[in-house]
């Protein structure tokens, strides 16, 4: 006999698959790991050719455990590793990922229950090529919206860790030993040798996470530097993408946010002999930004260090103009409408609370900038973050002297006159919610 919702429209409707897509949950942008190899007088080190040498942290039999918070949830996952910055083939032997066991003072805890081997192409191991990436094969995990999932790799065989994002906001990264990629914890077991610093907190090789989601879901890459990294943010969630992320969820939106973010990144130009800063933004957005699966919109927010040590028109490094600012952002708007993105320009946040940072010229730049960042009509919207974090400060010296007094970062707002703290995030990251979803929030507090 056959059912009577069987034979009616509407309970069949209800019945069918909502359309999904894979969309990246988490993720952070690589950087080179190399350094330079010094002699004991600290001169480097020239290979047979004399060229300076340059090494990256060089595992064996050792596992590599990091911990991640995810924004939008699903119930099938996938990793994304890279080796975009190595120099000869990485092989990691095994993978796992789990969900994370809830334990604030034990981030490399995982819930057993639900740990899941991960393959790639039907394989346990994995050896991906010089500048390349791997994405492994989906596997059933549920996993809920801005919850943690830990991540574990074992390298059997001799691996250079070349790829790395450096600042983390909590200790998310153990190394042991052995393979311990099983093990409910790592806390109590002794950092292995190869990685003595891992309480420094860099991840490595983790580029992304994705989850399964629905179609409508929303990808938002938030590109920048050590704002949008999070710098002086008390944990991974008080960034700016993060609240923004929490409001999102919060709020019913469906949406997925990654923080692309390097601190001391510029848009313009390479961090020349600090490659832990990053290439410049406009050599790593197609990398970073339009790859992402899933992504339908970006904000970004780059200008501070360009200003502060970019390339000026004699090649120095003493800042670089509003013109060289300008049309950098134009090609960043022009590609990404070229791939079908929505794109929202960030205004530069002031900085002439900082000593070391202000000059009258270097706030002309900011000034200019960001009136042609509101002004211009080639963005998909524009979010005023100079204006949401600008209030009440203490300037120094130079800035002291001038009249009007140039627009601060406010005191309640910032931990030191040019990053802001938790509560100058807050701010930031309502802003951007209301921006990309036509809303009207306030944040707990505000910066005036």
């Amino acid at each position: 006999m056959l059912s009577a919702c069987l034979l009616l429209p509407a309970c069949t409707a209800n019945t069918r698959p909502v359309a999904q897509k894979w969309v990246a949950s988490w993720g952070q942008a690589m950087t080179s790991n190399h350094v330079r190899v010094a002699s004991p007088d600290g001169k480097p080190v020239l290979d047979e050719y004399g060229q300076p040498l340059e090494r990256a942290p060089a595992v064996e039999r050792l596992t590599l455990r990091q911990s991640v918070n995810l924004s939008a949830g699903g119930t099938r996952v996938r990793i994304r590793l890279s080796n975009h910055h190595g120099r000869e083939p990485l092989t990691v032997s095994a993978a796992r990922i789990a969900p994370g066991a809830g334990d604030a003072l034990d981030l490399s805890a995982i819930d057993a229950a639900n740990d899941r081997q991960l393959s790639f192409g039907g394989q346990r191991s994995i050896t991906i090529a010089p500048g390349g990436e791997a994405v492994s094969d989906p596997v059933e995990l549920r996993v809920a919206p801005l919850s943690s999932v830990v991540v574990s790799l074992y390298f059997d065989g001799p691996a250079q860790l070349a790829d790395m994002h450096p600042m983390q906001l909590a200790h998310t990264t153990y190394a042991v030993d052995g393979d311990a990629t099983q093990l409910r914890s790592l806390a109590q077991l002794p950092p292995a040798n190869a990685l003595p610093h891992t309480r420094d907190d860099h991840v490595y090789l983790l580029a992304g996470v994705d989850v399964e989601a629905p179609a409508g879901t929303r990808g938002i890459v938030a590109f920048g530097d050590s704002i949008t990294d999070g710098a002086l943010a008390t944990a991974p969630a008080r960034s700016w993408p993060a609240v923004l992320a929490a409001l999102a969820e919060r709020n019913g939106r469906a949406a997925a946010v990654v923080n692309a973010g390097i601190s001391a990144d510029e848009l313009t130009t390479d961090q020349i002999g600090n490659p832990g800063a990053g290439a410049s933004g406009l050599k790593r957005f197609l990398r970073d930004v339009v790859d992402r699966p899933g992504v339908t919109d970006v904000v970004v927010l780059f200008g501070a260090n360009d200003i502060n040590r970019g390339i000026d028109a004699a090649g120095y490094p003493n800042g670089a103009s509003a013109g060289d600012l300008i049309a950098a952002m134009r090609m960043l708007a022009d590609v990404a409408h070229q791939h079908r993105l929505r794109i929202y320009a960030g205004t530069v946040t002031p900085f002439a609370g900082l000593a070391s940072w202000y000059s009258p010229g270097r706030e002309a730049v900011r000034l200019q900038f960001n009136e042609w960042i509101r002004r211009y009509g080639g963005f998909d919207g524009v979010i005023d973050f100079s204006d949401a974090v600008a209030g009440d400060y203490v300037p120094p010296p130079l800035a002291a002297k001038r009249s009007p007094l140039p627009v601060g970062m406010a005191t309640a707002c910032t931990g030191e006159g040019l990053h802001p703290n938790d509560r100058g995030y807050a701010a930031m990251g309502t802003l951007a919610y209301n921006v990309l979803f036509d809303a009207k929030l306030q944040p707990p507090q505000g910066c005036r």
